[in-house]
């Protein structure tokens, strides 16, 4: 009885994780003033990562991800380390 629900108890464990994974990544996950590291654990990281000097706002970092189920290139602009602003668009047909 003990060995059956240790297995009940793992194969649950399986299933939360395995439907977690699978929660498709939507503009909408990113707010407003998240941190970098709220994004990161919400879309993983990027190495597609551009920091430019703006006046009056310093430094701006802008993080590309590329999604390709749907074909999108999504943005994340960060000021002061939070997010300022997101956007998508279709990717570019190559």
């Amino acid at each position: 009885m003990k060995n059956k629900r240790v297995i009940c108890l793992f194969l649950f464990v399986v299933l939360i994780l395995v439907s977690s994974s699978c929660h498709t990544r939507s503009i909408s996950d990113v707010k407003p003033a998240m941190t970098k590291e709220k994004v990161i654990s919400l879309w993983g990281s990027t190495d597609l990562i551009t920091r430019k000097n703006v006046s009056g706002l310093g430094m701006v970092e802008v993080w590309e991800y590329h999604f390709e189920a749907s074909d999108t290139i999504c943005s994340v602009i960060f000021v002061q380390e939070r997010v300022a602003r997101t956007e998508c668009r279709p990717e570019e047909s190559r």
